[in-house]
């Protein structure tokens, strides 16, 4: 039986939801403890600076460091994993920003496998730890968004300056 075809009815995806938000809200109540938290979230944190980490190297940004290790900054705040980049320009800076957003889909993914499991389970409560995992870890940190944002608003510009130079000079593309 596929995994596509199972029944899952309102009531225990429901409960799945429920269990899979307090496991969500429980991470996040970690915060408290940034030791314990940046614990608790390290494979997501490992997956998230690894798929920039390739997204890098397909968009030819050229990765020189990978840490993954979590450091205090000079503000007090915690840094969870960092990658470095000789050559991230506005152009590779869209997919290699919003890269972890990959994790997205895996994340919903382990959430609808573990659905179809018993709700009370140790492998049901693995696949939503994982997918908490993937959730938390999918969404690209703020200094992530800059990056992806000024390289979309770059290539916005691009298409703006290359549309009005084709109404301008009246050329006229026959396909």
């Amino acid at each position: 039986m596929s995994l596509m075809s199972l029944p899952y009815d309102s009531f225990t995806l429901a409960l799945h939801a429920l269990a899979l938000v307090l496991l969500v809200l429980s991470v996040l109540a970690l915060r408290r403890w940034p030791y314990v938290y940046a614990f608790s979230i390290w494979p997501g944190t490992v997956a998230h600076e690894l798929l920039h980490y390739i997204a890098g190297v397909l968009a030819g940004a050229k990765p020189v460091a990978l840490n993954v290790l979590p450091r205090r900054k000079l503000d007090g705040g915690w840094l969870l994993g960092s990658v470095t980049f000789a050559r991230l320009r506005w152009w590779n800076s869209v997919p290699v920003g919003l890269a972890p957003l990959a994790l997205m889909p895996a994340g919903a993914w382990l959430f609808w496998y573990s659905a179809a499991l018993p709700l009370i389970s140790i492998e049901s409560s693995g696949y939503k730890l994982l997918a908490v995992q993937c959730l938390l870890a999918g969404w690209p940190s703020p200094k992530d968004w800059a990056h992806a944002i000024l390289g979309i608003l770059g290539i916005a510009a691009l298409v703006l300056v290359f549309y009005l130079a084709w109404l301008k000079l009246g050329v006229f593309i026959k396909i």
